[in-house]
């Protein structure tokens, strides 16, 4: 039950801080892009596969008609981070269905589930980005040694749901600046594998940088935050790009 709870709790927290007024796209980008990921997803939610396929870029077409589908039993739309002038997007999606892991396989949950889509001429299409082809929350997934009368063998699989919370952490969550000075945040990555990072917008009159983006299992990242004459007290969020975890630090400002 825990478990159960731990999950839904990481995936409320996800929608209801989906919306990112930094990164606010055209309204009607916005409609079209919503309107396209419910239609793909409503048909994994029927299992009509063959005609999700249309929604696919004709350069992913050949790893999604080869890889393994799962029939959805409902389906939500949570965070979607835009970049290249609102042409590309990361969508976080809700997939209610049922996990095969220790612990949840009597009731189905909704799994936050990455989804990554392109403009095509004119229209939205779901793709695969070659860097990620083997990223999942759990890190890079890699194939094991293969045995002589078997397939490679799967990674192990995490007994419960808190790598969700641990996999990225911060040294501290507030901070407090005074104009001309400057702060730092150490953005530490406990996962096994690669995690993209980023800023989900910045405050008035603050300055922040990463020092790097992408971090190894148990690398580490600073985050830089500098204030200036005008600066403004809120909230900045690191976000996690893989699962679209935010992690809030508190700027106050003196």
């Amino acid at each position: 039950m825990l478990r159960t709870a731990l999950f839904v709790f990481f995936a409320a927290g996800l929608f209801a801080q989906a919306d990112d007024p930094f990164n606010r796209p055209p309204a009607d980008v916005d409609q079209a892009l919503r309107a396209r990921i419910q239609e793909f997803y409503q048909l994994h939610v029927k299992g009509d596969f063959r005609r999700a396929e249309a929604l696919v870029a004709e350069d992913s077409r050949d790893l999604y008609y080869s890889s393994s589908k799962t029939k959805y039993l409902s389906t939500e739309i949570g965070r979607i981070q835009y970049s290249e002038n609102f042409t590309k997007a990361k969508a976080t999606i809700l997939c209610e269905q049922y996990v095969m892991m220790p612990g949840f396989s009597d009731k189905p949950l909704k799994v936050p589930t990455p989804s990554t889509w392109k403009i095509v001429d004119d229209k939205w299409y779901w793709y695969v980005d070659p860097d990620s082809l083997r990223s999942s929350p759990f890190g890079k997934m890699t194939a094991g040694e293969r045995s002589a009368n078997g397939p490679p063998a799967l990674p192990p699989v995490p007994a419960n749901a808190d790598f969700l919370f641990t996999q990225v952490k911060l040294d501290k969550t507030a901070v407090t600046l005074t104009a001309g000075e400057s702060e730092t945040v150490t953005i530490v990555n406990g996962a096994p594998g690669l995690t993209n990072i980023s800023l989900g917008g910045m405050l008035p009159g603050i300055e922040g940088k990463l020092d790097r983006t992408s971090l190894q299992a148990g690398e580490k990242a600073t985050l830089s935050l500098r204030a200036g004459n005008n600066a403004k007290p809120g909230i900045i969020n690191v976000v996690v790009d893989l699962t679209g975890q935010l992690l809030p630090i508190q700027v106050h400002v003196k």
